[in-house]
């Protein structure tokens, strides 16, 4: 790219001073000999008007008067013989010319400039002056001023080159910056980000490669805790499930209906489960809409009480009296008390309490036990690795849902514990 800018720029700029220098070395050179000729002319002119008396009564000068430079002059008669000063003896075809009363010259007469110029009484001829100069010198001159103008030229291709370099450098690098940095992206570096060139339209399009790497990093980001959060979320349905269908099994054939259609109820909660996940993952649920939190809970209560029965273990559900409405995804709800319900399950002891409360402006959602409480309150809700012992990615994920749909998480009581859930309360669409 570098050597083609470069090379396209030194062409430019010679076909340019080519198309000015030509025409401009032709309009020197005849400047230059029209100068020469004017010279030679006024010379002749000089010696015409001094020799005209002498010539017209018959007494032609033997000497002629004296002209500046290298210009010699000659006087002819109409017949063509050399009567004075210096050239040819005989008329040759510029002093012919000039035989019919008009001014005659030629540019290279022997390596000469010649103009002829008559000498006349009235309308007659009585005589032709001829003056010469070295044409070797007009040459000399002609080409001092090609040389320079040739040497202008060449200067100018040179700046020239040395500013398309300069620029190719200037265009180049940050495209070749941008061209590694998608490299770099194609090899799955979504942290790369492109720095700015000064150049708009380079600069834009790195700002957009920089858009796509952040989306690709998010887009990646996400797909990889939705596979952690599902792997963590799907235990228990799944769990419920394999219990279910377990119990069928040791059931007799009278009891197996119960069994089954419990089996039944856990993949339901399953599929839920798994669209929930995506919904959330893919932003596509409703944020912010209104929420009915006490159906919510009361379904997600139903679907627990029977994991903590298989503990011997009971779930209390208490909700207040006309709560007002939620504002909140149920998704990500759902998922938050289900997470709430699990840690009490895995981590906690005795009876679980879930009980809905108007909390002033806001509505409170808690979820406790009878256990120790957690032993590192400080990290609760840092996500740890995906084998680590104890409260881990499901608090953690927890707390991003409620903040997302604008609520939190907390821990309100140390020990028995109790998390609360805060869900904004909104007003009812009319």
């Amino acid at each position: 790219m570098r050597r083609r800018i470069v090379v396209l720029s030194v062409f430019a700029a010679v076909l340019a001073t080519s198309l000015f220098g030509i025409p401009l070395a032709y309009g020197v050179a005849q400047y230059f000999l029209g100068d020469e000729r004017a010279e030679a002319e006024r010379a002749a002119d000089t010696v015409a008007i001094a020799v005209a008396a002498d010539v017209l009564r018959g007494r032609p000068p033997t000497d002629l008067p004296g002209t500046d430079g290298d210009i010699t002059v000659g006087l002819y008669a109409t017949d063509g013989a050399r009567l004075a000063g210096v050239g040819p003896a005989r008329a040759d075809a510029v002093v012919r010319h000039a035989g019919n009363g008009r001014v005659a010259s030629a540019d290279d007469t022997s390596g000469q400039l010649v103009v002829a110029v008559p000498v006349t009484d009235g309308a007659e001829v009585t005589g032709i002056v001829r003056a010469a100069s070295d044409y070797s010198s007009v040459r000399t001159r002609i080409a001092t001023a090609w040389a320079l103008m040739l040497g202008l030229g060449a200067l100018a291709v040179s700046v020239t080159w040395l500013l398309a370099r300069r620029q190719a450098r200037r265009l180049a690098l940050p495209l070749e910056s941008l061209a590694a940095t998608a490299h770099r992206l194609g090899d799955g570096d979504f942290s790369v980000r492109t720095g700015t060139s000064g150049i708009p339209e380079i600069d834009e399009a790195g700002r957009a490669l920089d858009t796509t790497a952040h989306r690709l990093g998010a887009l990646v980001d996400r797909e990889r805790s939705f596979s952690a959060d599902a792997s963590h979320q799907l235990r228990t349905p799944l769990t419920g499930l394999r219990l279910g269908l377990e119990t069928a099994l040791e059931q007799p054939a009278v009891g197996q209906r119960a069994a089954m259609l419990a089996a039944i109820e856990s993949a339901d909660q399953l599929e839920r489960t798994i669209e929930d996940l995506l919904s959330l993952a893919r932003d596509a649920g409703p944020r912010g809409a209104l929420l009915p939190v006490a159906d919510v809970v009361a379904e997600v209560a139903t679907a627990w009480r029977p994991v903590l029965a298989g503990q011997g273990r009971s779930l209390d559900v208490t909700v207040e009296e006309e709560l007002p409405t939620g504002r909140a995804s149920a998704a990500a709800v759902r998922q938050v008390i289900g997470v709430l319900l699990d840690n009490a399950v895995d981590h906690g002891a005795g009876t679980v309490t879930l009980a809905v409360r108007d909390a002033g402006g806001v509505l409170a959602i808690d979820v406790a036990d009878e256990g120790a409480g957690p032993p590192d309150p400080d990290l609760l809700f840092h996500r740890r690795a995906e084998g680590a012992r104890g409260h881990g990615i499901g608090l953690s994920l927890a707390r991003s849902l409620a903040e997302a749909d604008g609520g939190r998480l907390l821990l309100s009581r140390l020990r028995p514990p109790v998390f609360t859930l805060l869900v904004p309360a909104g007003a009812e669409e009319s």
